[in-house]
């Protein structure tokens, strides 16, 4: 039974945006190192360049359980989790001129150009205590009915194949996997070899997941 003290709803708070840089530092952190190596200054990008109006939250109160950013071609959710843009200037500070380029060009590289007719799932995660929760399933149904609503037909994400549990997770709700990249050359860097491709339809004739 969902916990009705737990609220899902589009649109990061300003007060809960820290804890969604140590929730998508727990859960991305290792994927960022090749942008930005220190932890300190990858948390302090994420936190300026996070796009709160395409975050979905789940939080109860004022604590923050789950996040899922979106993206998609165009509006509504343009630009994903982290912005599209190449411009480092807002990062000098932080990075130095060399460490902005080096983070701008690796958060814009792992950009996945969403199809006019999907919403890309842009990164989800789930708060360490709030797992076994339901978090992610009520961000997942969430995020289907939201593609929904802006006349959209799928829904794609990417998850890596040394995480089977949030896999098993997205094809228990409806994706299916469409295509598997190797680059077993990685895995020593950031701990996987492999991003699998998965996706569902939610167009408005299809049924919802069971």
């Amino acid at each position: 039974m969902s916990d009705p003290d737990v609220a899902v709803e589009l649109g990061l708070p300003d007060e809960l945006r820290d804890q969604a840089v140590a929730i998508y530092e727990e859960a991305f952190g290792a994927k960022m190192r090749m942008a930005v190596r220190d932890q300190h200054k990858r948390m302090a990008f994420v936190a300026r360049a996070l796009v709160a109006d395409n975050i979905l939250v789940a939080r109860r109160g004022d604590e923050l359980l789950g996040a899922a950013g979106l993206s998609s071609s165009g509006a509504p959710f343009a630009g994903g989790t982290l912005g599209s843009s190449w411009d480092p200037r807002p990062y000098r500070d932080l990075l130095g001129w060399t460490g902005a380029l080096w983070a701008v060009w690796g958060s814009r590289m792992a950009d996945h150009e969403p199809k006019a007719d999907e919403v890309y799932v842009d990164g989800i995660a789930v708060a360490s205590q709030a797992r076994g929760l339901g978090i992610g399933t009520r961000l997942l149904t969430e995020i289907r009915q939201t593609a929904r609503s802006h006349g959209k037909r799928y829904v794609r994400l990417d998850v890596i194949d040394s995480n089977p549990r949030a896999k098993a997770l997205y094809e228990r709700v409806g994706y299916r996997v469409t295509k598997v990249e190797s680059f077993r050359w990685k895995r020593r860097w950031v701990g996987f070899g492999a991003m699998i491709s998965m996706q569902q339809p939610v167009g408005p004739d299809e049924p919802e997941p069971s």
